[in-house]
């Protein structure tokens, strides 16, 4: 997440907002959100009969966090007054300190948005956006184990090998004689088409340096020694794509400005990440409900001149991102961990600076954000079939919810639904309306998954009920269910 006009998430998400443990849930109950429940038996349903899906406690977590959502989305949107008593706050301070931070890029960076015909010529002809090439390769691996005799044997043979081919010899029989690439060797040595930042940086160096029918010099990457040549070249024409080009340069041009901006701000500032930073974000990552300790909560992960990013901010953090999200997280290496704390940092920085220069937004400017996010609500609730719904007769607002999102999560397991997380907006659900889930739903709705499929002689069950089908647009007006 780069540059000045994305989201800031980091002093802003601060509540807490999980599902809690399954105290006071019934003995077959998997969730509950609000007054309604969902049982160990209805999720299984849900599971079964889409054998696509792997039979797994991540699948029956991953379903569990959507039916909560969508719950209490629907509940929010279609009872009267509930919408509006959720507390947006912190999202409010989120999307407001973005159009604050676009406001000062716009003050900051002066952009030059003059391009010639000319230099725009010149500079498709340096760089050729969208070319791809066609090429073929002979690769002499070196042994990690080999003596350096050894290896200047393989060097040798190289060498010969680029003298052969550029004298005319056959490039194919070469490679089918002499590559350790077995899988292009086979192809004499085709490596088929490929772009711009597919191959490592010497090859495709040497590689679009070539034109057709060339053969490189002996080329030394990670993988070994190659021999390339250049088969064909295909790529745009300068009249095709002219003018989205000359968008492109103006979107290099604003990535560069931003990035000397961004620099300026950092480097008087000395960002530092504390030696246990790492160590500490995958503390939290893997259990972010677990509350720090006053001191833990107080230990910097990053500190600079003026401020620091304090542990306990990133726990609110990471607590307000989706679950595939924390879940990249912590498989991620420690470099991207260290990039990660640096931009969290640069975000406060920037904040620091919109407070400095005395931007600010105006009291309309903020109704407009809380129009906007609770416009949000209702636009995912309309998409996913879950707004203005219609009660029937003899029937109220909670059983129509209740068979509304039971029908929608039959269709997003079966892929005829697409999914839309809520993300951020999930929060103030989850906040006002304090889901729980028992602690051993996941692998009891798996054991039952398993039953029911080994009981249809492992063929998918047909599915308890047909899809609900999208909501009528009207709404019913039944607002009179007891509220969470």
């Amino acid at each position: 997440m780069r540059g000045l006009s994305r989201v800031f998430f980091a002093g802003a998400l601060v509540l807490s907002l999980v599902a809690g443990c399954d105290r006071g849930l019934g003995p077959d109950v998997a969730a509950s959100a609000a007054d309604f429940e969902l049982e160990i038996e209805e999720a299984a349903q849900i599971l079964a009969p889409v054998s696509a899906l792997p039979n797994d406690p991540g699948v029956a977590e991953t379903t569990l966090d959507f039916w909560i959502d969508y719950t209490l989305l629907a509940w929010a949107v279609n009872a009267e007054g509930e919408l509006e008593q959720l507390d947006i706050s912190a999202i409010t301070e989120q999307e407001v300190s973005r159009s604050l931070v676009l406001r000062l890029r716009e003050q900051v960076i002066q952009l030059d948005t003059t391009i010639t015909d000319e230099d725009l010529r010149a500079s498709f002809e340096q760089q050729r956006p969208g070319e791809e090439l066609r090429a073929s390769h002979i690769l002499l691996s070196i042994p990690p184990d080999a003596t350096p005799q050894q290896q200047d044997s393989i060097r040798a043979l190289t060498a010969d090998i680029r003298d052969r081919a550029q004298a005319g010899e056959d490039f194919g029989s070469l490679a089918e004689q002499y590559s350790h690439d077995p899988g292009s060797a086979i192809q004499g040595g085709d490596l088929g088409f490929f772009g711009r930042g597919m191959m490592v940086p010497p090859f495709e160096e040497a590689a679009f340096a070539l034109q057709p029918g060339e053969v490189s010099d002996v080329v030394e990457t990670s993988f070994g020694l190659h021999v390339i040549r250049i088969e064909e070249r295909r790529g745009p024409t300068f009249e095709d794509i002219a003018e989205d080009y000359r968008v492109q340069l103006l979107a290099e041009r604003e990535m560069v400005a931003e990035s000397t901006y961004l620099a300026s701000l950092e480097e008087p500032a000395n960002v530092q990440l504390a030696e246990d930073a790492i160590g500490l974000v995958r503390q939290i990552t893997a259990d972010p409900e677990e509350r720090l300790s006053g001191n833990e909560a107080s230990r910097p992960l990053a500190t600079w001149q003026g401020g620091e990013l304090p542990a306990e901010e990133y726990r609110e953090f990471i607590l307000g991102q989706p679950r595939e999200i924390r879940q990249q997280v912590t498989v991620a290496q420690d470099q991207q961990l260290q990039q990660m704390v640096r931009d969290l940092a640069r975000d406060r920085l920037l904040v620091a600076e919109v407070e400095r220069r005395g931007i600010e937004a105006t009291a309309e400017e903020e109704e407009e954000v809380v129009a906007g996010i609770l416009e949000q609500y209702v636009l995912i609730a309309d998409f996913l079939g879950l707004d203005s719904l219609q009660v029937e007769e003899g029937s109220t607002l909670r059983d129509t919810v209740d068979q509304e999102v039971m029908g929608l999560m039959g269709r997003l397991v079966s892929n005829e639904q697409d999914i839309i997380p809520l993300g951020v907006l999930g929060l103030p659900l989850r906040a006002r309306y304090e889901p729980r889930q028992a602690d051993e739903a996941a692998s009891r709705i798996v054991a039952r998954v398993e039953e029911i499929r080994a009981a249809s002689g492992g063929q998918p069950p047909a599915p308890a009920t047909q899809p609900a089908p999208a909501a009528p647009p009207a709404p019913s007006g039944d607002s009179a269910e007891p509220g969470p």
